[in-house]
């Protein structure tokens, strides 16, 4: 019970990454709020995880929706969010020539502005109460280039830099701000692409030095560290779980 009294607010939270962070927290005693942009589906899966989920459906590429889900999550929470998981993103694969100017943008919308939207809406309640989390979930293409994923790559990019410029402003008020940067994960969408023929897990997995894929809930175990106070001296920070996949660089 690690995150015993805590309240979260995790976006996408109904799949993959952001479901297993959800489940981890909840199961170390912390209330959630789940965010998807499919209310159904919200509602489902906070019923699955039981009296502590609160399902907020939203499309956050809307930065109206996503200040809505910011203060909705605040008022669901008693007007106090302990954690918040900046985790909703989206891919966008496509050659940089040809990348839509309206997808760029929808892939920043969503991948980085609502992170900033709602970073800066709860880290203001953390500042007053001069304790909080923030984690942003990025991914090793903030760091490493693929081909065909400009937009992705860039708003991860970003993401660093977000997690880093915040957790030096708010580090003295005592808001903590982070990166969760994950590798190739053994998600549904990961599985889904490996099926279609798109992706060779197999082929990846050789590629990573522990020879597999992460899990989800592996991701989830690392977000509850940086949620909880065992890293109460860790901000700026960008964990890495990827298996070793950046450190290696021999072919």
């Amino acid at each position: 019970m690690r995150l015993a009294g805590k309240h979260a607010l995790v976006t996408g939270s109904t799949k993959g990454i952001g479901l297993a962070i959800a489940r981890a927290f909840v199961r170390e005693g912390a209330r959630v709020v789940i965010t998807s942009r499919n209310a159904a589906e919200c509602a489902a899966v906070a019923k699955t995880l039981g009296p502590a989920a609160v399902p907020i459906a939203a499309d956050l590429s809307n930065a109206d929706e996503a200040r809505r889900v910011g203060a909705a999550a605040l008022e669901a929470m008693e007007g106090r969010v302990d954690v918040l998981v900046n985790n909703a993103g989206q891919p966008r694969v496509a050659p940089s020539a040809e990348l839509a100017e309206s997808d760029y943008r929808d892939t920043m919308d969503l991948n980085l502005t609502a992170y900033f939207l709602l970073a800066q809406m709860i880290g203001r309640s953390m500042l007053e109460r001069r304790r909080g989390s923030i984690i942003n979930v990025g991914s090793i293409n903030g760091t490493v280039a693929f081909p065909q994923r400009l937009a992705y790559c860039v708003s991860k990019a970003g993401v660093n830099m977000l997690t880093k410029v915040l957790a030096i402003e708010w580090a003295a008020s005592g808001v903590r701000v982070n990166c969760l940067a994950p590798g190739y994960v053994e998600t549904p969408f990961i599985q889904g692409l490996a099926a279609r023929g798109i992706l060779d897990t197999q082929k990846l997995a050789q590629r990573t030095p522990m020879g597999r894929l992460g899990t989800p809930d592996e991701m989830g175990a690392a977000a509850v560290f940086l949620a909880g106070d065992e890293s109460s001296f860790v901000t700026g920070s960008i964990l890495t779980a990827d298996g070793g996949w950046q450190a290696y660089g021999y072919l």
